[in-house]
């Protein structure tokens, strides 16, 4: 079962594997991204990050709605982590993924960006990407620990703001 999927560019770090991890009481990490699987020496590098007792796995978007389309799946907990919103998209249309968290996303260089929230910011394509998953997501929202109180995406894509 998907327990959540998170939208965060750094993928796994330090608050997912220990807060996160912990909070949703996960067993399995899983890395949907198709520049990665193909850097031997990051895929290297995310695995090494695996917290104990947990397992960290690393797959093309395509293998992951594979993989997480099995039944056997729902018998495992998993928190599921894109580093951008049009894979997100993907996943949560392939396998009706209930509960989004968005994040951290600010590091792509380009024109014309908005500032969503404090830890997230989108050109133009992007943005569509992030609407089109609000319209998807029965539960969208941002929340960067767990001990910080969730704030509703929907509302913040209303108020988002140029970039300056």
């Amino acid at each position: 079962m998907i327990v959540q999927l998170r939208v965060d560019e750094r993928l796994i770090h330090g608050q997912v594997v220990t807060a996160w991890s912990r909070a949703l009481d996960v067993n399995n990490l899983l890395v949907a991204n198709d520049e990665i699987i193909h850097d031997e020496l990051r895929v290297k590098m995310l695995l090494m990050t695996a917290p104990a007792g947990k397992r960290v796995h690393i797959k093309s978007v395509d293998e992951t709605i594979k993989l997480l389309s099995d039944p056997r799946a729902d018998k495992m907990r998993i928190l599921l982590i894109v580093d951008n919103p049009k894979d997100a998209v993907r996943l949560t249309e392939a396998l009706h993924i209930e509960h989004v968290n968005v994040a951290n996303y600010r590091k792509k260089k380009s024109q014309n960006k908005v500032v969503i929230h404090g830890y997230c910011s989108a050109d133009p394509e992007d943005l569509e990407y992030f609407k089109k998953l609000a319209e998807i997501t029965p539960d969208i929202f941002t929340q960067m620990l767990p001990t910080v109180a969730r704030e509703d995406f929907r509302e913040l894509l209303k108020k988002a703001k140029p970039e300056n």
